[in-house]
């Protein structure tokens, strides 16, 4: 579940958008089924948030050491990339959140 709703997630969000704006629609879009499978599988979301959050400070750090084909290193809006991951990251939990204590009873539950 972490490498698939966190790093896939994110790092195709990050090739798709680049340094471009487009990168904070696409991570509010992509909280919504991940916070939904966190709740039907009954995952606790504060654990998850912890490991997402430290990873995502060395993702990013890593995303921006990156050198191209040709030796420059490549251009990396380290605000844009920091806050959309994180505004995802914090995104999923809330949602999670709330699905589990608002609609709990009516979802499906994997025990």
């Amino acid at each position: 579940f972490y490498l698939v709703c966190y790093m896939a997630t994110l790092n195709v969000i990050d090739d798709i958008s680049k340094n471009r704006l487009t990168k904070f629609p696409l991570v509010i879009i992509a909280s919504v089924p991940m916070a939904l499978v966190m709740s039907i599988f009954n995952y606790k979301p504060i654990v998850l948030f912890f490991m997402m959050a430290v990873s995502n400070f060395f993702r990013v750090k890593k995303k921006s050491g990156l050198k191209s084909s040709t030796g420059k290193e490549l251009a990396v809006s380290k605000p844009i990339f920091y806050t959309a991951s994180y505004l995802y990251i914090i995104l999923v939990v809330l949602l999670t959140f709330y699905i589990q204590n608002v609609y709990a009873p009516s979802l499906p539950s994997i025990d």
